[in-house]
């Protein structure tokens, strides 16, 4: 029998990463006589093919379909494109926005996550809770809205109810909760290596952070578009849950969230891994799950993405993503032993240093300093070369990542308790040394001169 179907193919408005293909692809599934989708990133099209000799469908009905997402489908070769002045003047007002969110963003974090990070005394661990609670916040305005936001808004969408929609983020926060736990027992229970793996673990995180972050303040494309994605057998598993009829359908819904392909999740959980303990690993994801409520319950209950689309929160989850990046990469450099990391240059140029306290006939300098709530006091430190260092440390708070401390470049690895710790050594050459917790999370560094 001859194949009668037809392919239509549509210019799209609105694609950023690998799951606004899923998104489109379901949504124009459900629209009657479409036999069969297909979605580039890449391309910006999408192609559906018609069973049989069936009218094409109206294209108000397709972008109806798509409005809450914040997608639109223009013929192909229809859609508008902008004038060279009006790109221009574009270009300069994204520019000038960058520019202003970078400055408040580094206003707020000097002025509101430090002193946040000192009220929250027991979440030292690698990174902070603070940290990963504003992580969940970007996520859920970046990647993770297209993908786990858009999943759960075409589930909640249908046959709507405040009960629904609660089930659905129950069941994914206790799953966040659960998987958190197992995977820092999973960590806990790997064999101890050197601190090499942290470092490159900071580092890989740091690059992809960073992409995403150049992407999101449009200054670089999606790694989708160069065929670096998730496996789609994710989505797959999740479109087969929602679409189960159980009563407990809801909550599993929620739940499958944590396996979706969202690179935000995949940070987190490589954290809960790296932190080899059961309780942090669920204070992380159940905190970066908190992080992300917020945006997705509105999702659920208003009905759109397409807001949280716009451009201002591109640029603001870009510069957010962009400063995590440089903090994920200075601690890969720091516990790989690198001579030069941001924290050191930074501190060179706008850092106070204490220098050592001289003992009698200057046969040891001694360096004092305190860890408590994640953080190292005074950080920056100044010795002179050739002298021997008592370096005394008052262990207040040592839990997670602050239980430990290396000194790459020396070759110092030492596990710390509360109260007094000592560490000895002989500075050999002028210049910088770093040092951090095992996971390259806390950082300070040492100044040697002459």
């Amino acid at each position: 029998m001859k194949d009668m179907s037809r392919v239509l193919i549509y210019d799209v408005e609105g694609m950023t990463c690998a799951s606004c293909e899923r998104l489109i692809g379901n949504a124009l599934r459900e629209i009657p006589n479409v036999q069969d989708v297909e979605v580039s990133l890449t391309q910006e099209r999408a192609a559906i093919r018609l069973v049989d000799d069936a009218t094409d469908p109206d294209l108000a009905l397709l972008n109806g379909s798509l409005k809450s997402h914040g997608y639109v489908l223009y013929a192909k070769g229809t859609r508008p494109v902008m004038c060279e002045v009006s790109v221009k003047k574009d270009r300069f007002s994204t520019r000038l926005k960058r520019a202003v969110l970078a400055l408040l963003l580094m206003t707020l974090v000097l002025i509101v996550l430090g002193p946040l990070r000192k009220i929250v005394p027991s979440v030292n661990a690698g990174a902070s809770l603070g940290a990963m609670f504003a992580l969940g916040l970007v996520a859920s305005v970046s990647t993770c809205l297209a993908s786990t936001g858009g999943f759960l808004l075409a589930y909640t969408s249908r046959n709507p109810s405040k009960k629904k929609t609660m089930m659905v983020h129950a069941g994914r926060l206790i799953a966040f909760v659960i998987g958190g736990a197992i995977l820092g027992a999973i960590g806990g229970a790997l064999p101890e290596g050197s601190g090499a793996w942290y470092g490159v673990l900071a580092l890989v995180l740091g690059v992809g952070f960073l992409l995403a972050g150049l992407n999101l303040l449009d200054l670089s494309p999606s790694l989708a578009r160069f065929g670096i994605r998730l496996p789609s057998k994710l989505n797959i598993l999740a479109d087969r849950v929602s679409a189960s009829s159980s009563p407990v359908a809801p909550f599993l819904v929620g739940a499958v969230t944590f396996i979706l392909p969202c690179g935000f999740t995949q940070t987190a959980q490589a954290l809960a891994l790296a932190s080899g303990s059961p309780a942090r690993g669920l204070l992380y994801m159940g905190v970066f799950a908190l992080g992300t409520l917020p945006v997705l319950l509105g999702v659920s209950f208003f009905g759109s993405t397409a807001t949280l689309k716009h451009r201002s929160f591109r640029l603001a989850a870009g510069a957010m993503l962009t400063f995590f990046a440089f903090g994920q990469m200075d601690g890969g450099l720091t516990v790989l032993g690198s001579p030069v990391t941001f924290t050191s240059l930074a501190s060179s140029l706008f850092s106070k240093s204490i220098g050592a306290i001289p003992v009698a006939n200057a046969e040891e300098q001694v360096v004092r300093m305190t860890v408590a709530y994640g953080t190292y006091d005074p950080k920056n430190l100044v010795v002179k070369k050739g002298v021997p260092v008592r370096w005394e440390i008052d262990g207040k708070e040592v839990y997670g990542c602050a239980n430990s401390i290396v000194v790459p470049k020396l070759g110092i690895k030492k596990s710390l308790t509360t109260g007094l710790n000592v560490i000895q050594f002989t500075p050999k050459e002028k210049g910088t040394l770093p040092f951090s917790c095992s996971m390259g999370m806390i950082r300070g560094s040492f100044t040697v001169t002459d």
